[in-house]
């Protein structure tokens, strides 16, 4: 038995070990397109899909589209459009927008929320925990929304108090 679990452990330790290196599916103008970013336009488009569960005609349609991507992009490159003032705006106004984002994104991923605190939500509002029959839903039913509930109540509440100590520490004048 042992043995068993020792070569089944050695042969997917080998397997992932030496994995062939992605296929390459198509090329444009040189550069290749792979399984890798096959796998991840699925992953964008249908998340649990990968490119080698469709069927033959549907991989054909993903690296169509992957190619025309491409094509796009190096049309794109080489537009000269990256050096308007138009782009240069948008694009600097997005990366605001995306540091914000993962900025919150990290604050989002600090907040706590323990089971004392999903309990004492349940008590509290045990009268709305119904489900579509009119029952009471249990609190192990409920503990999952609750959570995400409390957390982002928490995230609310320390959102809230920081903007009022950046406006604190601040110049503000609002004109309307």
């Amino acid at each position: 038995m042992k043995f068993s679990v020792i070569l089944s452990t050695l042969i997917v330790t080998a397997t992932v070990a030496f994995a062939a290196p992605a296929a390459v599916l198509a090329t444009v103008n040189g550069q290749p397109i792979t399984t890798n970013d096959a796998n991840t336009f699925m992953s964008k488009a249908a998340p649990g899909m990968t490119y080698a569960k469709l069927d033959p005609k549907m991989k054909r349609q993903v690296v169509d589209q992957l190619v025309n991507q491409k094509l796009i992009k190096n049309k794109v490159a080489t537009s000269g459009i990256q050096n308007s003032p138009q782009f240069k705006l948008a694009y600097a106004a997005l990366k605001d927008d995306l540091a914000v984002d993962m900025w919150m994104k990290t604050q989002m991923a600090k907040i706590t929320v323990n089971d004392k605190e999903t309990k004492a939500f349940y008590d509290a509002n045990k009268e709305k925990m119904k489900g579509q029959d009119g029952k009471v839903v249990s609190y192990e039913k409920a503990k999952g929304e609750i959570t995400q509930f409390v957390k982002m109540e928490k995230f609310k509440a320390a959102m809230m108090k920081t903007t009022e100590v950046l406006r604190a520490a601040s110049k503000v004048e609002v004109k309307i």
